[in-house]
């Protein structure tokens, strides 16, 4: 990880907050909220249904037509209005980006125009934005970067794409890649509960206002919605009727990210932290990611602690940027400037492939950010 040398840094946990629900919430309710404006485009998708792109107002009409573009996914129910999104979206544009929020159909308050919803696995309304805007900069750098649930589209995205990608690099965070296990976790004990309550109370809000798009939908049932009290049963009241499951299980397992990873064919940075309430570490496919052999760099950092997009550590903490940005942003300057797979997956002892340095109680490893990469097979230097 020569090019990004941020994540030898140490992790510095406030102390408070090392816990991974002390992190999750406190970050989620105390987090700086970033004064930003946007500009809104609704963009119409081949099938009629709509999603809406959020631009920073401060500065996206004055940079160059060649200016790399970072397209921002928030995670489940959310939109440009996340604090995280911002903080990440600021720092961007800070290096020079065209930084641009992609608003899932009917979260954001974008329209939803037919009785679509958006799901873990459904990819084509990323796709149709990554081509929209290829089409308006033809010579600009495309990237992403996703967090938890938008991350695992995301993932499932580029495994989908292969090499035909049009990105350059992507960034994934708090991935669940494993639906079924992270529910699993959502369902067990008082914080599962109480996380899952809250997304669900979110995601029937989203839903309310567009209900009436959805009547009469074979295998659809009103009740169920309204009684929906938990991610589980909003996704099987919803997301699996609408999309065609024949049971929220088999959605959440074709849905999964930890299937579509190792078909990854660019650059690609996840970082996940290991005592994730909600993208539980068990989902982390490290086997799929040590073994890949296909063109595709993916590097894995895992941090000891940081809960779910808490990461309240370093300079900016508590309720500055999470941790991880500052080497994400590293690693997006690195395929920007067109650094080499090996430069960007490498080690400081020039190990380029495999697995690297997995914790083992070695104090030193310890010290350097309490922070493991696994490092898959290097793609070409794009």
């Amino acid at each position: 990880m020569d090019a990004c040398p941020h994540f030898y840094e140490p992790y510095d946990a406030v102390d408070v907050l090392r816990n991974r629900h002390a992190c999750t919430i406190v970050a989620s309710l105390l987090r700086e909220n970033l004064p930003i404006e946007y500009q809104r485009e609704v963009l119409r998708m081949p099938d009629g249904g709509h999603v809406t792109l959020d631009w920073p107002i401060a500065h996206w009409r004055t940079i160059p037509d060649n200016a790399p573009v970072l397209i921002l996914m928030s995670g489940i129910a959310g939109g440009s209005h996340d604090k995280y999104l911002k903080h990440f979206m600021r720092r961007a544009a800070r290096c020079g980006y065209r930084c641009v929020a992609f608003n899932c159909r009917g979260t954001a308050n974008s329209p939803l125009t037919t009785p679509q919803f958006y799901s873990a696995s459904f990819t084509g309304d990323v796709r149709a934005v990554v081509d929209e805007i290829h089409g308006r900069w033809p010579e600009a750098k495309l990237f992403a970067v996703g967090w938890s649930l938008g991350a695992n589209i995301l993932t499932n995205f580029l495994g989908e794409e292969g090499e035909n990608a049009k990105l350059a690099g992507a960034v994934a965070m708090c991935n669940p890649f494993d639906l079924n296990a992270c529910d699993a976790a959502l369902q067990n004990g008082f914080f599962g509960t109480v996380y899952s309550r809250a997304m669900a109370k979110n995601m029937r809000a989203l839903f309310a206002p567009h209900e009436h798009l959805f009547q009469g939908l074979p295998n659809y049932d009103n009740v169920l919605v309204a009684n929906a009290k938990t991610v589980r049963d909003f996704d099987e009241a919803v997301t699996r009727v609408t999309f065609g499951f024949d049971s929220v299980d088999a959605y959440y397992d074709a849905s999964s990210s930890r299937l579509s990873i190792g078909n990854v064919g660019v650059p690609l940075l996840v970082v996940q932290a290991k005592d994730d309430p909600i993208a539980v570490a068990d989902a982390v496919p490290r086997d799929v990611i040590k073994e890949k052999t296909t063109p595709g760099l993916v590097v894995l950092v895992e941090t000891e602690s940081g809960g779910h997009l808490g990461w309240t550590a370093g300079s900016e903490a508590p309720f500055g940027s999470p941790w991880p940005d500052a080497g994400a942003m590293q690693f997006f300057e690195a395929c920007r400037r067109g650094v080499g797979a090996t430069d960007i997956g490498n080690q400081s002892d020039g190990q380029s492939a495999g697995s690297v340095d997995e914790a083992d109680g070695n104090a030193d490893v310890e010290r350097r950010a309490e922070v493991e990469a696994d490092v898959a097979v290097e793609a070409p230097a794009r």
